[in-house]
């Protein structure tokens, strides 16, 4: 790759699309055999010639914002390379196995707050002259939910200290955001239901079950997840793509 790239084609579902001032691309540089191994990092200004993008209308993470963005005839400098070229995707890859885990942190931290907000609400909500915490129909799942929201943290935590300690560690990150994303929606929204129409309202918690739900979609869904997990665990050739 000399002088400057070219970039032509669309980028779809982008955080942040019609609000960043700068992105980093994976294009195609090699031949469309060198699958993976032909892909090359690329650091764009938003502003480039050529460059456009538009916002969807979605469902949560609205403070964010997706879009897409629309690459003609965009024309990169050379020095916009990130890395060796034709290695962008190995580059990324990389990166997943750390975001994934803490993408599960996120989620459980949102499921955390809701608990703690429905635990302290059924303690003053009164039904039938007693607390909703008198009756097990409302504690039991609350306490289960807990216990599994303790669990999954501490696999993801587990997987950044196996990264720390340079030890592999793509199983524990898949487990991270297949399990994180999934439980914290359960979660938040047992607390829903706990809250009633209260629960139901445009509010906070009705906000974080929306907010949440995208997590099981980005950055891999579970069943990508779990098919990296059942390749660290049965082996690549035992479980073919």
């Amino acid at each position: 790759m000399t002088g400057s790239s070219v970039i032509n084609g669309e980028k779809t579902s982008i955080s942040a699309a019609d609000q960043a001032d700068i992105t980093v691309v994976f294009g195609r540089t090699g031949t469309p055999e060198s699958a993976a191994h032909g892909v090359t990092a690329l650091l764009v200004p938003m502003d480039a010639p050529g460059l456009t993008t538009n916002r969807f209308d979605c469902h949560g993470q609205r403070a964010i914002g997706r879009g897409s963005i629309f690459f003609e005839n965009v024309r990169v400098p050379v020095n916009h390379r990130l890395g060796e070229e034709n290695k962008g995707f190995v580059q990324v890859m990389h990166g997943f196995d750390f975001s994934r885990s803490l993408i599960g942190l996120q989620c459980l931290a949102v499921a955390r707050v809701a608990l703690e907000e429905t635990w302290e609400y059924i303690t003053q909500r009164q039904a039938f002259g007693q607390p909703l915490s008198a009756f097990q129909g409302v504690t039991h799942p609350l306490a289960q939910f807990d216990t599994e929201v303790e669990g999954a943290r501490l696999v993801c935590l587990q997987g950044l200290w196996l990264k720390d300690k340079g030890l592999p560690h793509s199983a524990e990150a898949g487990m991270a955001k297949w399990w994180g994303p999934k439980l914290a929606y359960d979660v938040i929204h047992q607390c829903l239901l706990c809250f009633g129409h209260g629960g139901y309202d445009r509010g906070p918690m009705e906000q974080r079950l929306r907010d949440v739900l995208g997590f099981q979609i980005g950055d891999g869904t579970a069943q990508i997840m779990k098919t990296i997990i059942a390749r660290t665990r049965a082996g690549r050739k035992f479980v073919p793509a």
